[in-house]
């Protein structure tokens, strides 16, 4: 999103992927993301899964759920935090929505097509699911 986002805001269009990734900026809005992920975002997530599953949901329909608040929720903090670091002209609920709407259309597709398959797979690679015994 990083470099989506450089690209978009880039004057010539050309965007220098490696000192994008490691700009101080980049340093600074990573630790904000992760302090809002954190602190903020994922408990809200927790408890709205909590309340809006049962044992019985399916575990694929409760990581789809988990994965779809978590980007709009980190969207829409994310988006905000940017229209005001990045500056803007004119109204900042307009430029609000627009970057918001520019971030979620990229962000949804890419969690569910790319970034969230390859985490799952990385992460069953490395700690295999267990079967637990029935009880009777």
């Amino acid at each position: 999103m990083t470099t989506y986002n450089t690209y978009l805001h880039a004057a010539t269009g050309h965007v220098n992927i490696v000192s994008a990734l490691t700009s101080i900026t980049f340093v600074a809005i990573f630790a904000v993301a992760f302090a809002i992920d954190w602190y903020v975002v994922a408990p809200i997530v927790k408890g709205l899964v909590k309340k809006m599953t049962t044992e019985q949901t399916p575990f694929i329909k409760k990581v789809m759920l988990i994965s779809s608040l978590m980007v709009l929720f980190m969207c829409t903090a994310m988006s905000l935090i940017a229209t005001i670091a990045q500056g803007y002209e004119g109204s900042l609920l307009a430029a609000y929505a627009k970057t918001f709407a520019l971030n979620i259309v990229v962000a949804l597709p890419l969690q569910f097509v790319v970034v969230g398959p390859i985490a799952r797979a990385a992460f069953f690679k490395v700690f295999p699911p267990v079967a637990v015994p029935a009880v009777s």
